[in-house]
């Protein structure tokens, strides 16, 4: 919107060079009418193609988020699958205590099992399984910053004083 201020005075000192021009004979008030004219008109030109970069730059982050969304709760299944095969193998190693372990096994749990149950740090597999939930966890986190972060890039469009902001989608 602060285009349309610059504009908007450079359209009124063009108005008044013009009609200076016409009251006076004889005289180069018209060179700055057309000069100030030219101005405005350059700057609405150079408004509207940043407002168009910033179009494009909203819809991206926009179609973004929405992708890191999906990607995230693709991320968190996966998880779920993995720590559902986590505790079939403590199920496996101890079938007394198969039924709180599947009552309260979590993805963001899995490491606490180790502190738990020591002897299970042999087992290859489960090392990897866990370090696979972790990393899993981890990408998780990293969806959720990235969407926040385009959250934060979407606002701050909205509220950019150097883009038309009727032209920028808020969502």
């Amino acid at each position: 919107m602060l285009f349309l201020m610059i504009v908007g005075f450079f359209v009124l000192v063009s108005a008044g060079c013009f009609v200076r021009y016409r009251m006076l004979t004889h005289t180069d008030w018209n060179i700055g009418g057309v000069f100030s004219l030219t101005f405005a008109v350059f700057s609405v030109c150079v408004a509207l193609i940043a407002s168009g970069i910033g179009w494009s730059y909203q819809i991206d982050d926009i179609e973004n988020i929405k992708k890191f969304q999906q990607v995230e709760v693709i991320y968190q299944k996966k998880a779920e699958a993995l720590t559902t095969e986590f505790a079939k193998h403590l199920a496996d190693a101890y079938p007394k205590h198969e039924r709180e372990i599947f009552e309260k096994i979590s993805p963001d749990k899995v490491s606490w099992y180790f502190s738990k149950y020591p002897e299970l740090r042999a087992s290859e597999t489960l090392m990897a399984l866990v370090k696979e939930i972790n990393k899993l966890q981890s990408d998780v986190y990293n969806q959720q910053i990235a969407v926040e972060q385009m959250r934060q890039n979407i606002r701050f469009r909205l509220r950019n004083p150097w883009f038309f902001t009727f032209v920028i989608p808020s969502s």
